[in-house]
């Protein structure tokens, strides 16, 4: 019997990494090589971080913009978005919302029921408004961290996409690619991948964590799709992670069903509390694993963009 001709092996591809909002942190494309070299076949591709919105201002006060009394009372900022909810949280919790006695006599021709109910929720709304106004530079540093990417985006998202797919021409186009996006990233992932040139990039499956693509759809922001826009969307299989605990997940099949999209969502329990839920994919080694099965699902059916195909 004539032996079976078997050809080279198919050389490690690359997973192309698209960060998200938030301060630049090396330490999660780290994470993602961890992971990574813990699963066959996917130990040898190499992790290659892209920071697409490099030109977003990065330390920025915001201090001026503040009512003056913020300019000598309030302590310095703490730019970790975690930290600052937790100071949030702790001096909230002190607080007690329900330490003035809520009268017995409800207005005439009131209902008790709604009298106490607005009552509890002034209450707990000055509580809250109280907590914020004390950490107002903690929070909006925080928040100004998270949301200078989103500005950019917004500003210059053609010329932050035009850099994503410079750096997919110029890897290896003879091996897998993999791209995959957290946040807003996996936003200028999806925008990418549903542009006309999407065509001349090889992608051989998406990867979506913590991705707010699904509600910026629905809010008709992304780039090329839209409710009433009938342009295709990626023509790739998309496997997107979404955590119940991470409020800026959402999920996709629903939303994009009769668009010819192919995706798949999977859910990830991280366990743990906002904003860390939004990062925890990274070390989730379930995430790795499916993405490995599905990358190998897309490779077998020929399935992806451009030369991928």
């Amino acid at each position: 019997m004539e032996p079976i001709p078997v050809g080279p092996p198919e050389k490690p591809g690359t997973l192309v990494f698209l960060p998200g909002t938030g301060r630049p942190n090396p330490g999660f494309a780290d994470q993602i090589r961890e992971q990574a070299a813990l699963v066959p076949g996917l130990s040898d591709y190499r992790v290659l971080a892209v920071d697409w919105a490099a030109a977003a201002p990065d330390e920025v006060s915001f201090v001026p913009a503040l009512p003056p009394r913020y300019l000598a009372d309030d302590p310095p900022g703490v730019s970790d978005a975690s930290m600052a909810l937790a100071l949030f949280g702790m001096d909230l919790g002190a607080a007690d919302p329900l330490h003035r006695a809520v009268s017995a006599d409800a207005p005439p021709g009131r209902p008790d029921a709604a009298f106490l109910g607005e009552t509890l929720q002034d209450l707990v709304l000055g509580a809250v408004t109280n907590a914020g106004i004390r950490h107002r530079v903690r929070l909006t540093d925080a928040a100004g961290g998270f949301f200078s990417k989103i500005a950019f985006y917004l500003r210059h998202g053609p010329a932050a996409r035009a850099g994503i797919a410079d750096t997919l021409r110029n890897i290896d186009q003879d091996a897998p690619v993999v791209l995959f996006g957290h946040s807003l990233g996996s936003v200028a992932a999806v925008d990418l991948l549903s542009s006309p040139e999407a065509r001349e990039l090889r992608v051989d499956l998406l990867v979506t964590v913590g991705s707010p693509a699904p509600w910026f759809y629905l809010l008709d922001a992304l780039a090329y799709l839209g409710p009433t826009r009938s342009g295709p969307g990626p023509a790739v299989p998309w496997l997107n992670f979404w955590d119940e605990r991470d409020l800026l997940s959402f999920c996709a099949e629903r939303v994009f069903a009769g668009r010819e999209v192919n995706v798949t969502d999977s859910e990830v329990e991280s366990g743990k509390p906002f904003p860390e839920a939004h990062t925890a994919y990274f070390t989730d080694p379930r995430v790795y694993r499916l993405l490995w099965d599905n990358l190998q699902k897309a490779r077998g059916t020929g399935s992806g963009n451009g030369t991928g195909r």
